[in-house]
């Protein structure tokens, strides 16, 4: 068996070691010999059928409902659900991890905004001793298997892409890490009994680029504003922002954005003359009239939470600015998180 051939095989089977966690399963299609890197007494490989480099997508629309796509009832490997292949040494791979942060993909072809921890793997396929075609087919493959859904329908650099989102330029390539050479575009969905899990799969004629994302909720290292200290800043400045904390693109109040709002409900029972504007920012990623429609929906969650506090609805209103009005420049993650607010602003009554 050439060097090449044996390499091939070595990655399909590290893909299969990733999905099943133990040895793979008898043969259905053999080959003349055993991989030469597997134990004596493993199994003949297995060559898997080819299958399409770019599998469909969940729908040809523009427009992609995740909360319509089904759950998958079966378990899926622990995180990162899938690893380098078995060739690619420690002082080959190049990884970069993060317990918690803010990703973005590209869902339908729109920009959604990502957060929960990661793992991105990168190797050159010169290291891996396979084709470009190969690699993207195998991780594609390994997700498909995994039940996942192909959930992109325009690639970064799309005339449709482009039309919602903006000109492609280095800040959007930013955003979007996508390192703009050539490389190949598949975010891959996975709704799961336990959360949403996410791959996105890239390659180029030269390495290939995996990220593995987990969603999950972190705590808030924000410190909690008290009645008292809104009150200060509404007397002092007339405003104060907030972190309270949503979902990604929800406008539904997570449990600990709740002690906020009882914040805010003390308050106003306390000062029975306070009217307050509501007013939702967000930062300057994704579609600007979501960003609008979605600062707008989470105002107006405060608002409706207040309301079922005992607050009179005639003293609150509720606007959305999208990111309209930064509090910082949106050039970095720190910035865009300190921008997605939601600020008390005073009315004042003549």
């Amino acid at each position: 068996m050439t060097k090449q051939r044996n390499a091939a095989l070595c990655l399909s089977i590290s893909l299969a070691f990733a999905f099943t966690g133990c040895k793979p399963k008898a043969p259905v299609e053999p080959v003349p010999a055993p991989v030469a890197s597997a134990p004596a007494a493993a199994a003949p490989a297995v060559v898997q059928a080819p299958v399409a480099a770019t599998p469909p997508p969940v729908s040809a629309s523009a427009d992609v409902d995740l909360d319509k796509i089904a759950v998958i009832s079966k378990p899926m490997p622990p995180f990162p659900f899938v690893d380098y292949p078995e060739n690619i040494g420690e002082s080959k791979q190049q990884t970069k991890a993060s317990d918690f942060d803010q990703l973005h993909l590209i869902v339908g072809n729109k920009v959604q905004a990502v957060e929960g921890r990661f793992r991105r793997l990168v190797f050159e396929l010169a290291d891996a001793k396979v084709s470009r075609f190969q690699a993207q087919r195998d991780y594609a493959k390994a997700a498909l298997d995994m039940g996942g859904v192909k959930i992109n329908t325009s690639m970064p650099k799309d005339e449709a892409f482009q039309k919602v989102n903006g000109v492609f330029n280095d800040a959007m390539a930013k955003t979007l890490d996508y390192p703009n050479e050539n490389y190949s575009y598949e975010s891959y969905f996975f709704p799961t009994p336990t959360g949403r899990k996410w791959m996105l799969i890239m390659a180029n004629e030269n390495s290939v680029r995996v990220t593995s994302i987990e969603e999950k909720q972190t705590a808030s290292m924000v410190k909690m504003v008290t009645a008292a200290v809104m009150k200060s800043e509404l007397d002092s400045k007339g405003h104060v922002a907030l972190y309270i904390n949503f979902d990604t693109d929800k406008s539904a109040i997570r449990p600990d954005g709740k002690p906020a709002v009882d914040e805010i409900a003390a308050l106003m029972k306390k000062e029975t003359a306070l009217h307050l504007s509501v007013e939702g920012h967000t930062d300057n990623v994704g579609d600007k009239a979501r960003n609008v429609s979605l600062s707008r929906e989470r105002a107006q969650a405060v608002v409706q939470a207040l309301v079922s506090d005992g607050i009179d609805g005639a003293r609150l209103n509720a606007t959305g600015h999208g990111a309209e009005k930064p509090l910082v420049d949106n050039g970095s993650e720190e910035n865009r998180a300190k921008n997605r607010r939601v600020e008390l602003v005073k009315v004042v009554k003549s």
